[in-house]
């Protein structure tokens, strides 16, 4: 694989609802995730098995259950407040969370947050496993 250099600074922002197509009834969560930016980094035409974004969130409360592996980066803003399994961690500034999939957990995001994620497998794969996930529960 090549080396590849983005500048976050060039980063361009869309809603992640411009490519996450599930009803919100569907999916717990999906109507909050939705409403966050991102701007693509690293996708499966340059990173076969990863991929990597920019998110920016405005504050918001919603529970969420993990189809991939993410580590997630607090660039600036927050704090975000994550409870899994009772147990309620805090983040913000330089704080690193790792999330893998099927944990369920709820997300509290209380002023605005940038972070940088990265996640396996690819972006695409992952909004795959969503669809078949929200499915699933549906039945």
């Amino acid at each position: 694989m090549p080396a590849i250099l983005r500048k976050a600074q060039d980063a361009k922002w869309e809603k992640i609802g411009n490519f996450f197509d599930i009803d919100d009834e569907k999916l717990p969560g999906a109507k909050a995730l939705k409403e966050a930016e991102v701007s693509m980094l690293f996708d499966s035409s340059q990173c076969k098995r990863f991929g990597s974004v920019l998110e920016k969130w405005p504050p918001v409360t919603f529970s969420w259950h993990y189809e991939c592996d993410e580590i997630f980066y607090i660039i600036s803003g927050g704090p975000l407040k994550v409870t899994c399994d009772g147990e309620v961690m805090e983040g913000s500034t330089g704080d690193v969370f790792l999330f893998t999939r099927g944990t369920d957990l709820t997300f509290e995001i209380k002023s605005d947050l940038v972070g940088l994620t990265i996640y396996y497998p690819t972006f695409e794969e992952i909004l795959e496993r969503y669809k078949e996930y929200a499915e699933s529960i549906q039945e």
